[in-house]
């Protein structure tokens, strides 16, 4: 069996570099802008996606939200709406961006409901409508949500309230066939499967991050091909400050590649212990509702022992108090989800 000879960090190590082993929402430890990772060349664009997202606008749509959900906080609202933001930079350069929480998705919901403002959102910032419509077949999407994941870790620094809005990351390895492109092909080949060209012709900023994704992606798939132990990977020096992310990231990928069986037992001991808590949290409110839980094999499954993904792609009907939804903006990219209750989503394209 393949040995990992890296040492593993303490719990209170762990507590420290990712936040409180129980987070909470507050809108003060959001990082600027959308907390963009130095290097990442999207701030005028993240800027664009305020600008065209009027204070009126956000206004009605907190008002409307927090009508809907009287328990929820400013500070929670804040957050989420955070996120749903880093969600529309996310849709502008990937192909599919899954729509993988519920709780950010009902957002999405209600800021669709002002039509106009939300096509003018979406002319001004995308290029054409963001759409968000029903899938009849929403698919289960483990190897979607890891690769979600790591894309999002390469793009932005953690907030302390990000695992909770997202159901905790890195629970599900990248699937075979995306590390062997990653390990075997050749750039333009994986920026025409995975990311959004129409928008890299639209943004020359976008088509810098999508070069830096995938070489980043490439050269993290061979180093862990060629690394007995993490540690040999030379990515330590992540676990501290903003990047940490990107180590846990560069993990994932790391034991996706080299013992994917056994992937949540070697991860498991490298996340912070504040997603244990949402998974805690996540079982006992979804006791009654049948949702899933953390499987042993990392995915989220219906009772956790069959290793199908439940949490991150449960499915859903038309009827039922669930919805699903595909979304693809007016030049080309896209994303699609369903969600059946607020412990997960599922998501196809």
């Amino acid at each position: 069996m393949f040995r990992f000879l890296f040492r593993k960090s303490s719990k209170t190590q762990r507590r420290n570099r990712l936040g409180r082993s129980t987070p909470s929402y507050r809108a003060s430890e959001l990082p600027q802008g959308l907390g963009l990772l130095p290097g990442i060349p999207l701030e005028r664009i993240a800027a664009k996606l305020d600008s065209a997202l009027p204070f009126d606008y956000v206004e009605r749509l907190q008002y409307r939200v927090k009508t809907e959900n009287p328990q929820m906080t400013d500070d929670e609202f804040a957050c989420k709406w955070f996120e749903l933001k880093r969600f529309f930079l996310m849709n502008l350069v990937l192909k599919r961006t899954p729509m993988f929480s519920n709780e950010i998705d009902d957002i999405w919901h209600e800021l669709l409901m002002f039509t106009r403002e939300y096509q003018r959102f979406g002319d001004q910032f995308a290029g054409g409508v963001i759409h968000h419509s029903p899938e009849r077949e929403p698919k289960q999407m483990p190897g979607e949500r890891a690769w979600f994941d790591w894309v999002y870790a390469h793009l932005f620094e953690f907030a302390p309230a990000s695992t909770r809005c997202w159901n905790g990351f890195f629970r599900n390895p990248l699937d075979k066939e995306r590390t062997d492109l990653l390990r075997s092909g050749n750039e333009a080949e994986l920026a025409e499967l995975w990311f959004d060209m129409e928008q890299a012709k639209r943004y020359p900023e976008v088509a810098e991050t999508i070069r830096l994704l995938i070489a980043q992606a490439m050269e993290e798939a061979r180093q862990s091909a060629n690394s007995r132990s993490l540690e040999e990977t030379g990515w330590r020096d992540s676990l501290i400050g903003p990047t940490s992310m990107v180590y846990l990231a560069g993990a994932m990928m790391f034991f996706s590649i080299n013992d994917s069986e056994n992937y949540a037992s070697g991860i498991n001991d490298y996340l912070p212990e504040n997603q244990v808590d949402i998974e805690k949290d996540r079982q006992s409110s979804c006791s009654s509702s049948g949702c899933g839980s953390f499987g042993s094999d990392g995915s989220n499954g219906g009772d956790g022992s069959d290793g199908s993904n439940g949490g991150d792609g449960a499915s859903s009907s038309d009827q039922g108090g669930g919805s699903s939804c595909s979304s693809d903006s007016g030049s080309g990219s896209g994303s699609s989800c369903s969600s059946s209750s607020s412990c997960g989503s599922s998501c196809s394209s």
